[in-house]
């Protein structure tokens, strides 16, 4: 044997460690070193299992499911559907700033509405369009027929306005689907139709409204999603090789990952779940947190290693280092996502509980999976790759670092001081910030959708719809004078708003179809029989006990449907339905602000909730009221600067926000909890904060910081994502983890350098036990 070759010694036995938690330590690093094989094929044979079950994926994308199946505005827009006929549909618009009055085009348009009524998906009997309502032979329009027409139109209490823009400049067909599911494929055939119409070549052929909006997002989120999660995969792989340039240990932390995510995903799907919105999200989240733990282990071995020249001691060494504060980071982080099962949103508890189980799932392989994988490379070998490893101590990471840790040193009350104006400058911001959400700004301005959809809000009244429903319990409390009274009152409150395109109920039918009849009713009979009467029943039902009074609002977000929600409430209040007729909100607008109103809500009690369980798991774990406060300090000034910076450019807290509320206390104390766990050992060692901050500057600075990056490039690939939630989570929870890692080392340093001072201890009285030899033969006890 070479005489350079270092001896492969088998260790004895740990000694007893330090408490129950350490045992378990000490077993599980040790079950890893003991049964590399058998661990392997373990996972891959675990991994392989979980990747079959993802192939019966099943997604969903439909926002009723945000909401449970007994939720009250669920259960009436199900009534709505049952007793009036209205459901799903979107608008297909004729767009040209010429004009649309022309015989060619109502022609075209008139064409294109048969093959819309003969495509799958689509409710052909409520297909609307300026033929479908006024009777004409099938030969071509004329110029009579189109002013003919667009007369009747006007005339029409419901389409007044929604067929034919008042400008002239846009012609539309509202297409009913039969699913909300369809709205994609529809839409997709009506593009693919209008283009092979050369009477069509010079209009736009736009195709808007939530259903639309919804399956697109849907669609995209997969497509972008296994796009873009292997690509953060990627990229976090490439920046791992840059930090540590030994492949096979990169490959190690990288497989702990992908396990991790292929676990996860397999089990919701394997266990019957679908994919929503929220689940969709799970790789992109999971990859980076999955690896985090990872690279702290790599950073120590990468030090360590050239000291003990033993693959096993240095893992020993490792581990007695970091079992506690990867335990402690990975607990935090599970319970984080786990608070979100508490959450009013069914998606939103799947994805809190899931991701938990993979952050739990990425400990456990960290703890036995990288030893295992570090016992089957060849110690020579393995001795060649890393006896020679020196850190740069001239490099960027490792001279940056040293001179930030001087520059805490020597100005720690101006660095303490600046934190805090910063902080102070960020109240006011939190202050400004708006809730507001709306499905069509999920996707980039000048997306198609998104322009389709201004465009044709522009020109008609609105694509988005609500409704208030009205129940009487008398047959006749519904149609009596009064009752039509303050309908029309209402109707008449709800112009006044801007927001509001147009509004429509059975007394706009009464009044305008038969306003001589005998009574309410009558008319209602007359209006029913006559041609067109078919959509007096998505009004009122038959025995006219329940009536759907329809809004168009021009504008989605939750504010516009808050503000006639608010306006409303008041009218009512002042001018109250007679006795025995009841009010409630339906409608597809209204039902994205009550789950988006629940979902800032439940976000907003999560965050509470995780703050006071990890400061409480902070206590229990530090054992220390003072520690518990510092470690949680870096990721609250990170929350506080990143929300007080949206308030003051003005961005909506809407749904991406609401989560990324919740889980950053879980990921951002990781760093908080690394300095408090690393800086305790190193000043009981050393006795001096100042020597103890030094120290820290060295690896665990660089561990951190290497986080850190691995974090941001980690969610990179999301810039490049169309849809906008994608962006914002990519931005923010990037920003948040930089700010959190950034407040560890510029904060808390300063902290405990004043707090500390006048609690030094004489050198070499500070440490209970002396710095371990540079050689380890037995084997390192771990804690």
């Amino acid at each position: 044997m070479d005489a350079n070759t270092p001896t492969i010694r088998e260790p004895a036995p740990p000694a007893s460690g330090r408490g129950p938690l350490a045992g378990i330590g000490r077993g599980m690093v040790d079950f890893g070193i003991r049964r590399p094989v058998g661990i392997a094929v373990g996972v891959l044979a675990l991994t392989v299992l979980f990747g079959i079950l993802t192939v019966s994926i099943e997604t969903d994308t439909d926002p009723e499911n945000m909401l449970p199946g007994d939720d009250p505005v669920r259960v009436r827009n199900a009534e709505l559907r049952d007793d009036f006929g209205t459901g799903d549909l979107i608008v297909v618009g004729v767009v040209d700033d010429d004009g649309v009055l022309t015989p060619e085009v109502f022609t075209a348009v008139a064409e294109l509405t048969g093959e819309i009524q003969r495509l799958d998906g689509v409710d052909a009997t409520g297909v609307t369009s300026a033929d479908t309502v006024v009777d004409f032979p099938d030969t071509a329009f004329t110029a009579d027929d189109v002013s003919a027409t667009v007369s009747a139109l006007e005339a029409d209490p419901l389409l007044a306005d929604r067929i034919v823009s008042p400008d002239g400049t846009a012609i539309g067909i509202v297409v009913p689907l039969e699913s909300e599911d369809a709205a994609g494929d529809v839409a997709d055939a009506v593009k693919r139709l209008a283009a092979e119409d050369p009477a069509l070549s010079d209009a736009d052929v736009l195709v808007a409204g939530l259903p639309l909006a919804e399956d697109e997002f849907g669609r995209d989120m997969f497509v972008q999603m296994a796009l873009l999660a292997p690509l953060a995969g990627l990229l976090i792989f490439a920046l791992m090789l840059f930090f540590f340039r030994r492949l096979s240990l990169v490959l190690a932390a990288m497989a702990v990952a992908m396990a991790a995510v292929i676990w996860t995903m397999g089990l919701l799907i394997g266990t019957g779940f679908t994919v929503h919105i929220m689940s969709s999200m799970i790789p992109i989240f999971l990859m980076p947190i999955a690896i985090l733990d990872s690279i702290h282990v790599l950073s120590e071995f990468f030090d360590r290693y050239p000291r003990h020249r033993n693959r096993r001691d240095t893992l020993h060494a490792v581990y007695s280092e970091l079992f506690l504060p990867l335990t402690y980071t990975s607990l935090t982080t599970a319970v984080a996502f786990a608070s979100l099962m508490l959450a009013p949103i069914p998606p939103v508890r799947v994805f809190g509980g899931f991701v938990a189980l993979g952050v739990v799932a990425a400990w456990v392989l960290t703890i036995v999976f990288i030893p295992a994988f570090v016992m089957l490379i060849d110690e020579r070998r393995f001795a060649k790759l890393l006896t020679t490893h020196v850190e740069d101590r001239g490099g960027l990471l490792t001279g940056g670092l040293r001179r930030l840790g001087r520059l805490t040193t020597r100005a720690p009350r101006s660095l303490l001081l600046g934190s805090l104006v910063v902080a102070v400058l960020a109240v006011p911001g939190v202050l400004r910030i708006t809730v507001n959400d709306n499905p069509l700004r999920w996707f980039k301005p000048g997306t198609e959708i998104r322009h389709a959809s201004e465009e044709l809000n522009d020109r008609f009244p609105g694509t988005y719809n609500a409704s208030l429903v009205l129940t009487s319990e008398e047959p006749g409390d519904l149609t009596a004078p009064a009752t039509v009274a303050a309908i029309d009152a209402l109707q008449e409150r709800w112009s006044d708003i801007d927001v509001v395109g147009t509004s429509t109920s059975f007394v706009d039918v009464a009044l305008a179809v038969a306003p001589d009849a005998a009574s309410v009713d009558a008319s209602i009979d007359v209006a029913a029989a006559s041609v067109g009467g078919e959509r007096v029943d998505s009004l009122v039902t038959s025995d006219h006990r329940r009536a759907n009074i329809q809004l168009l609002l021009n504008d989605g977000d939750n504010t516009s449907m808050q503000s006639v929600v608010d306006a409303t409430g008041e009218f009512l209040e002042s001018n109250p339905l007679p006795e025995g007729v009841d009010a409630q909100w339906a409608g597809e607008t209204y039902l994205n602000l009550v789950w988006q109103d629940k979902m800032v809500t439940g976000m907003l009690e999560a965050f509470l909730g995780t703050l006071v369980v990890v400061f409480l798991l902070m206590l229990v774990l530090f054992r220390s009221l003072r520690h518990a406060v510092f470690a949680m300090i870096p990721v609250l000034m990170a929350v506080l600067v990143v929300y007080g910076v949206a308030g003051w450019i003005g961005k909506d807290y809407d749904m991406p926000m609401a989560v990324l509320s919740a889980l950053v206390l879980g990921i951002g104390v990781d760093f908080g909890i690394h300095f408090v766990q690393r800086y305790g050992e190193l000043h009981d060692s050393t006795g001096s904060a100042a020597e103890a901050l030094t120290e820290f500057f060295e690896e665990p600075a660089r561990a951190l910081t290497r986080n850190a990056f691995v974090i941001a490039v980690g969610f990179l690939p999301l810039f490049l994502s169309t849809l906008v939630p994608y962006l914002v989570v990519g931005a923010f929870l990037a920003s948040l983890m930089l700010l959190s890692w950034a407040a560890t080392l510029l904060v808390l340093p300063p902290l405990v350098l004043i707090t500390d001072r006048g609690r030094q201890a004489p050198r070499g009285e500070a440490a209970d036990t002396p710095e371990p030899p540079a050689t380890v033969g037995a084997g390192a006890d771990l804690p």
